[in-house]
């Protein structure tokens, strides 16, 4: 098996400008290509568009909450697939219970710290890998399986002619 991208596209949601600032300067450092948006309407059209690998999206902000962006991420068979995890300031339990509720993949209470930052990112992106490759080669194995009826098809047609 490969071995998990050390790079992935990620989008960093925060209406908190020193926040996304912090949030995307961390993930940068690692070497990822990070995106911004300061609400959620930013969000969805910056998710549609740009098909980011993971949301690092923060559940308070203005127009469109961050539950709502991943309800709406979720409903859309174009971005149902992106990692979420949800960030918030919020009471963590009933904050959590919500987000897996809406779909998101982990949460983070705020303040975030960076070594537990990259250890989910991290993990997000790993466990995406993984599913990726568990695709592909589903998807590899059904052709194969295609193939080879195809082929016991091909020999059987001579034996049937006169």
């Amino acid at each position: 098996m490969e071995r998990a991208p050390t790079r992935a596209r990620i989008l960093v949601v925060d209406d908190e400008e020193v926040i996304r600032e912090y949030e995307s300067g961390l993930l940068a450092e690692l070497g990822h290509e990070v995106l911004t948006a300061s609400d959620g309407v930013a969000a969805l059209r910056v998710a549609r568009e740009q098909r980011p690998d993971l949301l690092l999206l923060d559940i308070m902000m203005p127009e469109m909450s961050g539950i709502e962006v991943c309800q709406q991420l979720r409903a859309d068979p174009r971005t149902r697939h992106i990692r979420i995890i949800v960030v918030s300031g919020l009471d963590s339990k009933r904050a959590l219970e919500e987000s897996i509720i809406a779909g998101a993949d982990d949460f983070l209470a705020k303040p975030i710290h960076a070594l537990e930052l990259m250890v989910r990112v991290r993990s997000i992106l790993r466990v995406r890998h993984i599913v990726d490759e568990e695709k592909r080669l589903e998807a590899y194995v059904k052709n194969l399986q295609a193939m080879r009826r195809l082929e016991q098809h091909a020999h059987q047609e001579p034996a049937n002619r006169p």
